[in-house]
């Protein structure tokens, strides 16, 4: 990032390489049975189906944004108060949720007619049907539960800033070194090119 920063007008119009607008790019396939949707979800979140979320230490934090900042934040569901504002970052969990209730619906029954039922499903269903297509569009891991660590969510994003060298101080933050390793300014070349 370092190299970049002097040359924004180079630069700046490629930071719509690095988000995704997920409404334009995929709807959600209401016409889907709920079969395929079950087995979509046995197949792409296996490993949440099989976490007990029963288990305190499995559905111990949650995820808020801060009034304040407007951050990413992570509460203890025990001793903490907020998790009526949680944010949706709890996929396991929905996935878990989701696959739950499709058992209550007929296997030729459609997406489209369980979620008119079930809307709070929504956004589940359609990341699973995002997870079909690409396999690397979903963070495989619990992150509400107690052995979570935020760094393991953040290392990609701040190598976008030229971050190495991720130190947790704790479970809540994080102390990363900027251009580490990087030359001083009196140790570039100063060769103007034309």
């Amino acid at each position: 990032s370092i190299l970049l920063e002097p040359y924004g007008e180079m630069v700046d119009g490629l930071s719509g390489c690095l988000s995704a607008n997920e409404e334009i790019g995929f709807r959600l396939d209401g016409a889907m049975s709920v079969a395929k949707l079950r087995s979509l979800l046995e197949k792409v979140y296996n490993w949440a189906l099989a976490i007990d979320f029963d288990d305190p230490d499995n559905n111990a934090r949650f995820w808020y944004v801060s009034e304040e900042k407007l951050e990413p934040r992570l509460g203890n569901r025990a001793d903490e108060a907020g998790a009526e504002r949680e944010q949706p970052l709890c996929v396991a969990r929905l996935a878990k949720a989701l696959h739950d209730a499709l058992y209550a619906w007929a296997d030729d029954d459609t997406v489209a007619s369980f979620l008119l039922q079930h809307p709070e499903h929504r956004l589940m269903a359609r990341r699973a049907q995002i997870g079909e297509r690409f396999p690397y569009a979903e963070v495989r891991d619990n992150l509400i539960g107690k052995d979570m660590l935020p760094i393991d969510l953040m290392r990609c994003k701040l190598a976008f800033f030229g971050a190495s060298h991720f130190d947790p101080r704790s479970d809540r933050w994080v102390r990363i070194s900027l251009f580490q390793g990087a030359p001083y300014p009196d140790e570039l070349n100063s060769e103007v090119r034309a």
